[in-house]
């Protein structure tokens, strides 16, 4: 009874905020997409620049995207979903792509080669961010659902911090100290992505336990 009440509640003009957090996700799963490409394809000279400026694009579609949804938190005096939970997870979900771009550029700007841990840790983000997407995509008309890739979600940040700590731990074991901050600063941000990640998943599974209070 109480998710046919949301979806009452969910009125068409209303309604804009799922498909625009929807959108948002979609255009992050892009992103990841992509970094993942980067650094599993170790693309080269145009096909890489081509790939940069692809990056760059979509980190300005999320940019616009989480732009109107604040715009329209202003001029919208009734939400389907508490206004703050719309915000945030709208923010967590930009940082993700947020971060995916700063992977692209870092490693090219510091001339790192991905490694295997960096591969391991953007496949694994992939999934949680595909997870999180039909997560927002069913917090309304499937909660159960939704939870469940929720779940998915949290679950795959707990992987990526697994090989992020081995990864450093590794990485102190060199002696080349310029490579060394390099390559971690490179795990910082695929580790902050992830992080991000779990933070919408929880903020997905406050939303849906509010509407089926």
């Amino acid at each position: 009874m109480a998710v046919k009440v949301w979806k009452d509640i969910f009125l068409p003009r209303e309604g804009r905020f799922l498909q625009y957090l929807v959108r948002q996700a979609e255009v992050t799963v892009e992103g990841i997409d992509l970094l993942w490409a980067f650094v599993s394809e170790h693309p080269n000279g145009a096909v890489r620049d081509t790939m940069i400026e692809r990056m760059s694009a979509l980190e300005k579609d999320g940019d616009a995207i989480r732009k109107r949804i604040i715009q329209e938190l202003l001029q919208t005096f009734v939400t389907p979903i508490d206004r703050e939970d719309i915000y945030a997870l709208s923010k967590s979900v930009d940082d993700i792509l947020d971060y995916a771009d700063s992977t692209v550029k870092e490693l090219v700007v510091y001339h790192v080669e991905p490694t295997e841990a960096m591969v391991d840790m953007v496949r694994i983000l992939r999934g949680a961010v595909v997870s999180l997407r039909r997560a927002i995509e069913r917090m309304v008309a499937q909660p159960s659902g939704s939870i469940r890739e929720m779940v998915a979600t949290k679950k795959a940040e707990n992987r990526i911090e697994d090989i992020y700590r081995r990864a450093n731990a590794e990485l102190f074991d060199m002696t080349d100290m310029n490579h060394i901050f390099k390559v971690r600063e490179v795990y910082r941000h695929l580790s902050n992505a992830a992080d991000r990640a779990d933070e919408a998943a929880d903020i997905i599974g406050s939303i849906v336990i509010k509407g089926n209070i």
